[in-house]
């Protein structure tokens, strides 16, 4: 199973890390090419506690993989998670 998560905040990267800690293929896609290539050099932007080990662990296994390229990684993707910011509550009323 291949898995796309777009978002690389606390609820994207986490989740996307924990699928892949359990065995399936992830991409982690984010916008932002600086968070990104950090991601990809093992600098995270968030801290869990246990977290930075198991993106390492995933990463050389070959099951975490981090992209800007929403195409190409939703492509072959049997499931895809939104994990993006929330708009604030007076947007959410327009709506």
């Amino acid at each position: 199973m291949k898995i796309a998560v777009v978002g690389t905040g606390y609820v994207g990267l986490v989740t996307g890390t924990c699928f892949a800690e359990v065995g399936i293929d992830v991409t982690c896609i984010d916008i932002d090419q600086k968070k990104i290539d950090n991601l990809k050099q093992g600098i995270l932007p968030i801290y869990e506690p246990g977290l930075e080990e198991m993106v390492s662990r995933n990463v050389e296994k070959g099951r975490l993989h981090f992209s800007t390229s929403l195409a190409e990684s939703i492509h072959d993707a049997d499931v895809a998670f939104i994990a993006v910011g929330t708009p604030p509550a007076k947007m959410a009323l327009l709506t």
